[in-house]
């Protein structure tokens, strides 16, 4: 299936298939680019079911209040209160560990933000979870070596694990940290694919550019069953 800004190229990964879309990004700025593919994403990309969304570790929310703003009903999930808006307008929010929360009968999931603060078997776990027939949205860190911050060098080391391969992250004490892990997994763009087909999607598009963040490479996903 063909959607609006999507090239005609597409290739096969293993049982996966892949394609690529561009989007035009209006700053710089990260986090003016974030919302901006985020608000495209749904505008022109994904044809939910349902105009119910669930937004996987939504922090300060400012995902979910443009999800509203779109004509959206949406779910904010997350283990913490402490990034929430005063206001949160007609956002049901609901705090919970991600790592048990049952997404379905959303018709879009967005995890934004969040996959790479999790170790891999709770990111398979999660994406598993997901893959009940909606599309996912995904934005993550992903390990680019030539985008690698140049003050972040203490932790470029790739390594393999379970048929993976990425580096392990360094989690802090802070709002923005995981829960509960010292470590997170950093996968490379081959390693993402890898953990999407694992966790049952068969098909997912790599949305370009690749930005960057304070840490290096971050990209958009979106995947299907």
């Amino acid at each position: 299936m063909m959607m609006d800004g999507i090239d005609g190229s597409a290739e096969s990964k293993g049982a996966i298939r892949v394609e690529r879309l561009t989007i035009p990004v209006p700053s710089d700025d990260i986090g003016i680019r974030r919302i901006a593919t985020f608000v495209h994403i749904v505008k022109h990309v994904v044809a939910p079911q349902s105009r119910t969304l669930v937004d996987l570790g939504a922090g300060h929310c400012k995902f979910s209040v443009w999800a509203t703003k779109l004509g959206f009903e949406v779910t904010a999930v997350d283990g913490r209160t402490v990034r929430l808006p005063e206001d949160l307008g007609a956002i049901r929010f609901v705090e919970a560990d991600v790592r048990s929360y049952d997404p379905r009968g959303h018709g879009v999931v967005a995890i934004l933000g969040l996959l790479y603060h999790l170790e891999l078997a709770d990111q398979e776990s999660l994406l598993r979870r997901c893959c009940y027939g909606a599309p996912v949205i995904v934005e993550t860190q992903v390990h680019v070596p030539e985008m690698v911050a140049t003050d972040r060098k203490d932790w470029h080391e790739l390594v393999e694990r379970d048929g993976y391969c990425g580096v392990d992250f360094p989690e802090g004490d802070n709002p923005m940290a995981s829960i509960g892990n010292k470590t997170s997994f950093w996968h490379t763009e081959a390693s993402m694919l890898r953990l999407f087909e694992r966790a049952g999607y068969g098909e997912v598009i790599l949305v370009d550019p690749v930005f960057m963040s304070g840490y290096g490479a971050r990209r958009f996903y979106v995947a299907r069953p």
